[in-house]
């Protein structure tokens, strides 16, 4: 039972966004509905008022957030920061938030789980729609269940964007070299591949341990959402004079992302710095191992959280597949018989295993 404020700021912090959405929506509508009965009783619930009028205030601000955004959107952009991902271009944002000329710099997102999942031409809105498809049979179960309702929209948003972007506008490319920003790397190149301004890169993944590394200190990071805004700006200055790709480099990455979007697998992984598409239960050995040294540790027979095998996974496989992959690569598991269940796969969290019973 929620007893006083500090309490009640724990549950939201446990809560997910359905269950914060649910909230509000009882609040609202029990706030509406005692307002509504004012006319009927005569008596006025103060409370209920303000709770509405917070609700009204929210559209407003909306509004005006809208109307600020689209007053930025007048002014020339200069310059223009892509990523893959919400997470590393939030810290990017953060990084170069006090360099000069911030008003004319803007900051997009190649929001996609490019490691996963039927590429093709994703210029066609038919292979579009397969690959949104593709993740929405195996993903509209997890977590990640937003993307069943906005991922396609975003998809056909992406092409429309990159290349809509201004010849005279400066693109900065931020990647790490694994399989899910590297595809989205090719692939923006592709949209940008009549482009005749300058595309400038930083590659996240390889330049970290030059810059921060010591003899003392050893650490690699798998990909640019690990790394630091500090460290993101430190990277931004070393590279800020950099010469701009070649033709003859744009070239080869459009020719590989050619061959690469026409290969069967659908799973992206880095092998010997390439990109390899494989199967996608090509990690499935490495995801019961660690359940076999998780197990290792526990009673005999004791069911693991799930979300405990995907952080082992997450934490030593060294690919960038995410957490939702690794945990629809478990449930897969479950269903061929090769682990038991416990709980209902709402999410991970909602549900334990251990290795099957022989």
């Amino acid at each position: 039972m929620i007893e006083n404020a500090f309490e009640f700021d724990q549950e939201l912090h446990r809560m997910n966004e359905d269950e914060l959405r649910m909230l509000l929506r009882v609040l609202y509508l029990r706030a509406d509905r005692a307002v509504s009965q004012e006319v009927d009783t005569g008596r006025t619930d103060a409370f209920a008022a303000k709770v509405q009028s917070i609700f009204k205030e929210l559209d407003k601000q909306r509004s005006r957030d809208q109307a600020e955004k689209q007053a930025l959107e007048t002014q020339k952009t200069r310059e223009i920061h892509i990523a893959f991902g919400d997470s590393p271009l939030g810290s990017i944002k953060v990084a170069m938030g006090n360099v000069p000329g911030r008003t004319e710099r803007r900051f997009f997102t190649m929001n996609d789980y490019y490691a996963i999942g039927p590429l093709g031409d994703l210029t066609n809105k038919v292979n579009v729609q397969r690959r949104h498809l593709w993740l929405f049979e195996r993903f509209h179960m997890s977590e990640h269940g937003r993307y069943a309702a906005q991922g396609l929209d975003e998809l056909l948003h992406i092409n429309q964007v990159v290349s809509s972007i201004e010849e005279e506008t400066r693109i900065t490319i931020w990647y790490a070299n694994n399989g899910h920003e590297r595809t989205g790397l090719l692939y923006t190149m592709h949209l940008l591949r009549d482009r005749k301004g300058p595309i400038y890169l930083i590659e996240t993944r390889d330049l970290y341990p030059k810059l921060f590394n010591t003899p003392e200190v050893q650490y690699e990071v798998c990909g640019t959402g690990e790394i630091h805004s500090e460290n993101l700006l430190k990277m931004w200055h070393h590279c800020e004079h950099d010469e701009a790709l070649s033709s003859e480099e744009r070239r080869l990455m459009e020719q590989e992302w050619l061959h690469l979007s026409a290969q069967p697998g659908h799973l992206r992984l880095m092998q010997d710095g390439y990109i390899q598409s494989v199967s996608e239960d090509a990690i499935d050995e490495f995801i019961m191992q660690k359940v076999r040294e998780v197990a290792s540790t526990r009673q005999p027979g004791e069911f693991i959280k799930s979300s405990r095998i995907v952080g082992e996974v997450l934490g030593h496989l060294e690919q960038a597949v995410g957490d939702t992959f690794i945990e629809y690569r478990i449930r897969q598991l479950i269903l061929q018989g090769r682990l038991d269940m416990e709980g209902m796969p709402h999410a991970m969290r909602f549900y334990s295993v251990r290795l099957a019973s022989s």
